[in-house]
């Protein structure tokens, strides 16, 4: 029948293929195309799951922040503390062992004459696992930046637009570094922080942020993504087809081995008993 995808040859008992398929020299140009096409699909999308995988495996967060709330102390001014739980769990590891972090405490404070009045004061940073062990101990110093009073008037009168439409607000933000290199490689991990003031500060916010600091690979990775996904996944597409030819040639010889080894055993046991039926 022409329109038949196949049909089976009486003469030979042969299946034959549609002309589509396969000729006299193999298969057409069209299904090796189509072969070669889905090879190449295949490979191509498990080399980018790949490095999906081996992205988040290997890099880790970059930053992790939490909100600090400062208790004070009314009886004793210079016990302004705030513990920060980071993690609920207390053997839970949120950073990595192999990665360097940096810890800096963020404030936002009001330009208020208590605070410029304050001068300089400590800044004191406890981190602890979950049984209460301190890990880690750090105190800085900070303060207010300095502006004379014509610079504090001039600016005031600069934002003054602003002040009144409440866009803008007369406070200022420090940035405090506590720990400049940071290593989690202590067991159980570390949970919470205890942060603590010798001062009474006037704040309107203040967050604890560890950030992590990259180097080497990781550094390439996180801040150079597409050029770095584009070099590994080639390299994945290069290596499969070659890793995947090796194997199978490994296991062709050992199949092929094993298949010599038992051919022997096979031709003996086969004289063997043409001897035994001989001999009956």
């Amino acid at each position: 029948m022409t329109g038949s995808l196949w049909s089976l040859s009486s003469s030979q008992g042969l299946l034959r293929l549609p002309a589509w398929v396969s000729t006299r020299n193999g298969l057409s140009a069209g299904v090796r195309l189509l072969l070669a096409g889905t090879a190449l699909t295949a490979i191509f999308l498990s080399s980018v799951s790949l490095y999906a995988m081996f992205y988040r495996l290997y890099v880790p967060t970059l930053l992790h922040q939490a909100p600090v709330y400062l208790q004070y102390d009314t009886a004793n001014p210079a016990n302004t503390t705030a513990v920060v739980n980071f993690v609920p769990e207390k053997n839970y590891k949120f950073l990595s062992t192999s990665q360097a972090y940096t810890v800096a405490l963020d404030l936002r404070v009001p330009t208020s004459d208590e605070n410029q009045k304050l001068g300089n004061f400590m800044v004191s940073l406890e981190l602890c696992s979950g049984s209460g062990v301190s890990v880690h101990k750090s105190s800085r110093p900070a303060i207010l930046p300095y502006r004379s009073k014509i610079m504090w008037n001039m600016r005031t009168l600069v934002q003054m637009p602003l002040l009144l439409l409440d866009w803008w607000h007369e406070d200022e933000s420090l940035h405090i570094d506590l720990i400049d290199v940071l290593y989690d490689r202590h067991f159980p991990p570390i949970n919470h922080a205890r942060i603590s003031l010798n001062k009474t500060l006037q704040v309107y916010d203040a967050f604890i942020v560890i950030r992590a600091h990259f180097t080497g690979l990781r550094c390439w990775m996180y801040y150079w993504r597409m050029p770095t996904a584009i070099v590994f996944v080639a390299v994945a597409v290069v290596w499969q087809p070659v890793f995947i030819a090796v194997v199978w040639s490994v296991l062709e010889s050992y199949t092929g081995s094993t298949s010599h080894m038992q051919e022997p055993d096979a031709s003996w046991a086969s004289s063997h008993l043409s001897t035994e039926h001989s001999s009956v």
